[in-house]
């Protein structure tokens, strides 16, 4: 069987976020915002405004960045959580997440309100759980639901570090290859056209107007391209890589967090790095890698382990060789990535971005 997960409905503007009751209270009337103390900042006058002279009411919560157990059933016990109709997360991926188990746990409406365009976090169902120290996930909860809505007010967008800009295009870009990999593979889910569509048009995308929108964020401007790129890194990313799963890419990103400052990466960063090493074990034309790594470079993202600090190159190739064997999304993969193989790929990836100068 064949299927294809979408939110209910997905919106970007510039400003959108003082008409946020327009467009949802056919949700209910009660809502409720989840947030860091950044993420309500930029935008609580806004979501406020929009309440005023409506019979639609709202609360503002401060939550902790981190998804994990203890914030996520603080948050939950909370009176104005158990008797809201909607539940909102406002920021990133760890507001995200909380909002997310808790809507579904209690059967809640979900909008998202995304403040950075950092990933593609905003469109999926599934939550992560970390450890209360953030050093792990400890679960990821799975719930075949996609939120009731995603609305990005561009503004915000454009005032945000480029950094996290970049981050999301490097998440977003992984999308067409580790869905071609799964389209690929005979034991794989049944994908799509669309989905592979979608996946194609997110890089489409990203390679048309990804360094115009990066620049449209180092002035804090809003531009047509920066809004094509928000759809491309929230919306096509999330929804194209929902529906035709993950490889290398992430199996690789998510295990970079074992070296040392590897937390210190955002998702999207580490996940370039791992579609570089992805795209030398599956043998695409080096041309196309190369380019590729000088897009990073351009848009700031690391490219090659060496660009996280990594100085033993081969041990550690080695230390994620071994580590990734099994791995959950690395056995997606239609090409030998065996312990050698592997770590051999990374060097090779290292050694290509060492010279990029010289192409």
């Amino acid at each position: 069987m064949k299927r294809l997960f979408f939110p209910g409905t997905f919106c970007v503007g510039n400003d959108i976020l003082k008409d946020f009751v327009q467009y949802t209270s056919c949700y209910g009337n009660k809502f409720v915002f989840i947030g860091d103390e950044i993420s309500l900042g930029v935008s609580r006058q806004q979501l406020a405004g929009s309440f005023q002279d409506r019979s639609c009411t709202c609360d503002f919560i401060t939550s902790g960045k981190l998804a994990c157990r203890s914030e996520i059933s603080r948050i939950q016990s909370l009176p104005q959580v158990q008797d809201a109709d909607v539940i909102c997360a406002v920021g990133g991926g760890g507001c995200m997440d909380i909002a997310r188990t808790i809507a579904n746990t209690l059967k809640k409406a979900l909008v998202m309100v995304p403040t950075t365009a950092s990933s593609d976090a905003p469109c999926t169902f599934v939550a992560l759980c970390y450890s209360e120290d953030g050093s792990e996930i400890i679960s990821d909860a799975i719930y075949h639901k996609c939120p009731d809505m995603v609305m990005v007010d561009s503004k915000i967008i454009a005032e945000a570090p480029p950094r996290l800009l970049a981050a999301g295009m490097g998440d977003a870009m992984a999308t067409i290859y580790e869905g071609s990999t799964n389209y690929a593979n005979p034991k794989g889910i049944g994908i799509t056209q669309t989905a592979m569509a979608m996946c194609r048009l997110c890089k489409d995308i990203i390679v048309k107007d990804g360094m115009a929108a990066y620049r449209a964020v180092e002035c804090k401007s809003v531009t047509t391209q920066l809004e094509n790129v928000i759809e491309a890194n929230c919306f096509l990313s999330g929804i194209g890589g929902l529906n035709s799963g993950c490889a290398a890419a992430h199996g690789i990103g998510d295990y970079l967090c074992k070296l040392p400052g590897g937390h210190g990466f955002l998702h999207g960063e580490r996940v370039y790095i791992g579609l570089m090493i992805q795209m030398v074990l599956e043998q695409y034309p080096v041309e196309e890698i190369i380019k590729l790594m000088q897009f990073g470079r351009a848009a700031g993202l690391p490219v090659c382990i060496g660009d996280m600090g990594v100085e033993n190159i081969k041990e550690t190739a080695e230390f994620l060789a071994q580590g990734l064997q099994g791995d959950h999304f690395m056995v997606n993969l239609n090409c030998d990535y065996s312990e050698y193989i592997l770590a051999g790929s990374i060097v090779y990836a290292q050694h290509l971005a060492d010279h990029l100068a010289d192409n």
